[in-house]
C-alpha cells in the first residue's frame, strides 16, 4: 500500500501528461529549427510566445504535480512539496491564460467551432478558480480544502491527456472529426477528469469523516 500510495499515483498521472508533454517537446523542436513532425504548425506558431509559454507551462505543470498528490512524499518531504507548489500553481495559472489566448487569437480551423471556444473559456475559468481557491486555502492552512482544490485544478489541466483517448476512440470509431464531434470529444476528457477528481475528494472524505466520529469521546453531540 506504502508503494503503492507513492509511486504509482506519481505514475500514473505521469503517464496522463505524456502526450501533450511529447507533443509539446516536439513542436518547441519544430519552432527551434528541427524537422516538422507534427501538423497545423504555420497556424499554432503564429503566436510563438504564448505557445512556448503555454508549451513550458504546461510541462512543469504536469510532470512536477504529478509528485504532490503521493502522500507519503508529500509528508515526508514537506519543505519539497511546499515549494514545489510554489512553482506548480503559477505555472497552472500560466497554461491557463496562455491557452486561453491561443484560443481566441490563433487563426480557427474547419473543425473549430463557437462551442468549442465556450467550453474552452469555461475549462479556464474553472481551472484558474481551482487553483486560486487552493492556493488560498494552503495560506490559511485549510489543508484539505487546499487538496480538493488542487486536485481539480490539475484535472483540468491535465484534459489534454485524456482528450488523446477521447479523440483517439472517436478517430476508429467514426472517422474525421466534424466541428461538433471535436467539442464533444474535447468536453467529455475535460468531464472525465473532473467526475475522477470529484471521486478521489470524496474517497478521502469518507475515512477522514469516519476518523472524526471514531475520535469523539462517548457522550459527544458534535
Amino acid at each position: 500500500m506504502k508503494f503503492s500510495s507513492n509511486w504509482l499515483i506519481p505514475a500514473g498521472l505521469l503517464a496522463l501528461t505524456f502526450v501533450p508533454v511529447v507533443a509539446g517537446a516536439l513542436r518547441l523542436s519544430e519552432m527551434a529549427g528541427g524537422a516538422a513532425v507534427l501538423p497545423d504548425g504555420d497556424r499554432v506558431t503564429q503566436s510563438p510566445v504564448a505557445l512556448v509559454a503555454h508549451i513550458v507551462s504546461v510541462t512543469v505543470f504536469g510532470v512536477l504535480g504529478a509528485f504532490q498528490f503521493a502522500p507519503g512524499v508529500r509528508r515526508r518531504f514537506r519543505r519539497w512539496h511546499r515549494i514545489a507548489g510554489r512553482i506548480v500553481a503559477p505555472a497552472g495559472l500560466i497554461a491557463a491564460v496562455s491557452g486561453l489566448w491561443l484560443t481566441l487569437f490563433l487563426p480557427t480551423t474547419a473543425t473549430d467551432s463557437t462551442a468549442l471556444v465556450v467550453i474552452r473559456v469555461v475549462v479556464v475559468i474553472a481551472m484558474v478558480v481551482s487553483l486560486v481557491l487552493g492556493v488560498a486555502a494552503a495560506m490559511r492552512r485549510d489543508f484539505t480544502t487546499h487538496r480538493a482544490w488542487m486536485i481539480r485544478g490539475y484535472a483540468i489541466g491535465m484534459g489534454a491527456g485524456t482528450q488523446f483517448f477521447t479523440q483517439a476512440a472517436w478517430l476508429v470509431a467514426a472517422g474525421p472529426f466534424t466541428p461538433a464531434s471535436r467539442a464533444g470529444t474535447m468536453a467529455a476528457a475535460w468531464l472525465i477528469n473532473v467526475l475522477v477528481a470529484e471521486w478521489l475528494i470524496r474517497r478521502r472524505a469518507v475515512p477522514a469523516r469516519q476518523y472524526r466520529s471514531a475520535s469523539r469521546p462517548l457522550g459527544s453531540i458534535r
